[in-house]
């Protein structure tokens, strides 16, 4: 894996909530973004009254009939290194300040419930969030954190983590809100 020093960094920001702001230490080398196409098969179509695998329908026949059933929004995959050994040296005499907790914290509460107990419940999700990328190379994604996996792979010799990769997988959105309750 490569990871090249940022010099237009990427960055995931909340767009609704408190604000936060977490910036890449080192550009990923690549993005993931799917587009999903959403087709339905329609099962009275592949009945058939005439034809077989060895003699292909004739023209008109029903063969596969795909339904399409809605648009989907993108989603993306973004691989992020941080890493506080080199900014910070040996954490157990600069009590802690090479940690990554404080970033990663970040990435985690981007992917909390903004205020679990609020009596608002537009506030009881996730923010949305926007990921930018330089000045035009990348357009603007509106998107919420569907998925955050961390790896910690380097420690002080007093446990204090130096180095983290984050897997963050995020889901386009213009609007969110929280799912009514059923009852």
């Amino acid at each position: 894996m490569s990871f090249e020093r940022a010099k237009s960094k990427l960055t995931i920001a909340t767009l609704d909530g408190p604000k936060i702001e977490v910036s890449a230490q080192y550009n990923p080398k690549e993005l993931q973004i799917d587009k999903t196409v959403p087709w339905k098969k329609v099962n009275q179509a592949n009945q058939s009254t005439t034809g077989n695998a060895a003699s292909p329908k004739p023209s008109g026949g029903t063969g596969i009939h795909l339904e399409f059933t809605g648009a989907e929004g993108r989603t993306m995959s973004v691989e992020l290194l941080f890493d506080g050994y080199e900014a910070g040296g040996d954490t157990s005499k600069s009590g802690g300040k090479g940690s990554v907790a404080a970033l990663v914290g970040k990435l985690e509460t981007m992917a909390s419930v903004m205020e679990p107990s609020a009596s608002d419940e537009n506030k009881r999700r996730p923010p949305l969030c926007q990921i930018t990328w330089g000045d035009g190379g990348m357009p603007k994604f509106n998107c919420v954190i569907e998925m955050l996996q961390t790896k910690y792979t380097m420690f002080s010799p007093t446990g204090v983590a130096l180095r983290a990769t984050c897997t963050v997988k995020l889901k386009e959105a213009d609007v969110v809100s929280m799912a009514k309750a059923k009852g």
